[in-house]
Order: structure tokens, then C-alpha cells, then sequence
């Protein structure tokens, strides 16, 4: 009786592709906030304070707190917690070829992350395209995999 085992293997093509535009506009928090309150009784609510903040641009988290006697009987009274926080636009534009070079590193790696043996890549391949206003890049990964299963093959 012998046993003989064969392996399967086949060119397998991750791909990815993303649009950027080249004029980019990031929103981010300052550090400076400021919490605004009010107490609501059924339909009725109390502001305290001034309800706008003194922010030009700002994010906003709403909260609201029931209040509670005993650990499970709640008051039908409600604190609500607006939190406000100042945020700024920076604009940037970027040169084609920096957009190219960002959005390339971005998919290949996250190409990266989903192929398990890094060493089976065969091939990598970039194919950028460009508008006026922004550039789209795909990235190909060819990958040579295993795609047989394992069986005991027995000869009689």
C-alpha cells in the first residue's frame, strides 16, 4: 500500500481601489468643550443657563440621566447633559502624485493584512487614474494559493 499526496496551487488577485480627492478638509476637536444642562419633568423642560455654546464650529454629545430613589425606582425627573465641543477645518490640497503615493500605502496595506503567507505574493501591481479634481488608484496583489484540499490517496 502507498500513499501519495499532491498539492494544488493557483494565481489568486486581491484587488482594492479608492477614490481621493485632492482638496481634503479634516475636522478636529480644539480640547476646548463646554457642558450646557437642563432638567426635564415629563413634557416640561428647564434650561440652565444659556443654551448656545460660545463655539463657532462644535461637535455635540447629548446625555440624558434619569433620576433614581432606590436602585430601580426612577423619578420622573430627567437631567440632560448637552457636552459641546469646539472644533476647526484645516484644508489641504494635495499634488496628484501625493495622492497617489497616500492612497497606494493605504491599500496595500490593508491588502497586507487580509493575505495570510506575505511570502506567496507574486506580483504587485498599482493602476492610478486621474480627473481633474482627484485621483483613484486600485492596487492588485497576485497571490500564488493553495487551493486543493488534503486527502490520503491509497493504492491498492
Amino acid at each position: 500500500m502507498s500513499m501519495r499526496f499532491g498539492e494544488i496551487t493557483a494565481k489568486v488577485w486581491y484587488s482594492k481601489k479608492e477614490k481621493m480627492d485632492l482638496k481634503q478638509v479634516s475636522v478636529n476637536r480644539t480640547g476646548n468643550e463646554e457642558k450646557k444642562y437642563k432638567i426635564k419633568l415629563n413634557n416640561f423642560e428647564i434650561n440652565l443657563g444659556k443654551t448656545l455654546p460660545k463655539f463657532k464650529k462644535y461637535d455635540t454629545i447629548y446625555e440624558d440621566k434619569k433620576l433614581k430613589l432606590f436602585s430601580d425606582f426612577y423619578l420622573p425627573i430627567t437631567l440632560g447633559i448637552s457636552t459641546y465641543y469646539e472644533v476647526e477645518e484645516k484644508e489641504e490640497t494635495y499634488t496628484k502624485e501625493e495622492a497617489k503615493k497616500i492612497l497606494a500605502e493605504k491599500l496595500k496595506k490593508e491588502l497586507s493584512e487580509e493575505i495570510e503567507d506575505k511570502e506567496k505574493i507574486k506580483d504587485i501591481q498599482i493602476n492610478p487614474n486621474e480627473g481633474n479634481t482627484f485621483v483613484e488608484v486600485e492596487v492588485i496583489y497576485e497571490v500564488l494559493e493553495s487551493i486543493g484540499t488534503e486527502e490520503k490517496l491509497i493504492n491498492n
